[in-house]
């Protein structure tokens, strides 16, 4: 725990004070639910409930508005899905809850938390999770390998198998993702896999009295993600982010603005190499914002370029024009179901400046169709998720 707080410290000093106070509050969460239960008929929901990464702020709150704008306000209690689950924690929500959902995120990957009894992100024994006797949905969870990383633990394939079998719903969030995930399953299993998208794509539906008509200036957005740092760049940090800055300055030089924004407190990192390539920014800290001050930032952007997924999905689902900076596969899997695979560029792969600069300029060329392209891709994903929402009434 020590080790974690001085790293913490070193990497956020001045973000550190909130992010611990919403760790201890997640932590303080599940205490109370161990010490004094639930209340009867409520939804149990399993995800990262604290701050500290912006798109994590903003997902798991989408995902309760999801559920609560069909089905009306549900009693939510908030667990958080990286803790092991205790036996006891599932015999209190035998007795007491409606349902428990899961996700979304990217919580299929191997190595996010160490330890896991599970082999992914929801850390549960399998002993535990067959004992469960509520209703499970997963939704819009992502399969979150990136490039050349290493396979799951050996108890993952049958905790999986285990995992979508007991569910009345599996959604994942990209069609990329249901096919990876289909490779670990029996045919019969993966049928029961549905796309099911970020709620974070369709905010527009579910904050209707926020989303404001487009911004009229010209404000760039960069979100750039450490984490990971050598698979995302393929071992070319510096040369990466030299072509990033030179495609920005670019747009610079034709009157834009540029703002850096900071997911994560660890995206701080390439501040002083983005100002030793000629560029000039402002920054923006989300990474312990709530979701009024998130949404209120991409709000005023006219164009996001990033590579975070929800650096990506939130501006989206504000219909804000994006331009993804792809790094990891999820990047791609979400451009193909939108259908516009042309609005992003592959960061690894040397000399991509110019194909970036095209890029920007192609989705800024024409801002109209750029918003209608954005709503119609919105209004599919909305009807899509009522299917599947629908897939759910017996259980809300």
């Amino acid at each position: 725990m020590l080790g974690k707080i001085w790293k913490a410290l070193r990497t956020d000093p001045a973000g550190f004070p909130a992010r611990a106070a919403s760790a201890a509050a997640e932590r303080g969460r599940l205490r109370a639910f161990r010490l004094k239960g639930m209340p009867a008929g409520g939804v149990v929901h399993y995800g990262v409930h604290r701050n500290g990464n912006a798109g994590d702020t903003a997902l798991f709150t989408a995902t309760r508005q999801l559920f609560d704008t069909r089905f009306g306000p549900q009693d939510w209690t908030r667990l958080p899905v990286r803790s092991a689950v205790a036996a006891s924690d599932i015999d209190r929500i035998n007795a007491r809850a409606k349902a428990v959902v899961v996700g979304g995120g990217g919580l299929i990957i191997p190595d996010s938390v160490s330890g896991s009894l599970s082999g992914w992100q929801w850390n549960i024994a399998i002993e535990d999770l067959r004992r469960l006797e509520r209703p499970l949905v997963l939704n819009a969870v992502g399969y979150n390998n990136f490039h050349g990383q290493s396979g799951f633990a050996e108890r993952f394939a049958e905790h999986v198998v285990e995992t979508v079998r007991k569910s009345v719903f599996v959604g994942l969030r990209n069609t990329g993702s249901i096919r990876s995930l289909s490779e670990h399953l029996p045919p019969e299993l993966a049928a029961k896999l549905r796309h099911q998208p970020c709620p974070t794509t369709v905010l527009s539906h579910l904050m209707p009295d926020v989303v404001s008509a487009p911004a009229t200036g010209r404000h760039l957005s960069i979100n750039l993600a450490y984490d990971r740092v050598e698979r995302r760049f393929n071992g070319r940090v510096e040369e990466c982010v030299k072509d990033i800055a030179e495609a920005a300055r670019h747009m610079v030089d034709k009157g834009w603005r540029v703002t850096v924004a900071i997911h994560d407190p660890r995206d701080r990192f390439f501040l002083p190499l983005l100002r030793r390539f000629g560029l000039a920014f402002d920054v923006v800290d989300i990474a312990h914002a709530g979701v009024p001050a998130i949404v209120k930032f991409y709000l005023s952007t006219d164009l996001t370029i990033g590579m975070r997924g929800h650096g990506q999905m939130v501006p989206f689902g504000l219909k804000r024009p994006i331009f993804t900076l792809s790094s990891h596969p999820k990047m791609n899997y979400f451009l193909e179901d939108i259908g516009r695979t042309d609005w992003g560029v592959d960061i690894r792969e040397p000399g991509f400046r110019d194909e970036l600069i095209a890029g920007m300029e192609g989705v800024v060329a024409d801002p109209d169709q750029t918003r209608a392209t954005i709503v119609a891709a919105q209004d599919r994903i909305w009807a899509l998720m009522q299917d599947n929402l629908a897939l759910c009434a017996e259980v809300f």
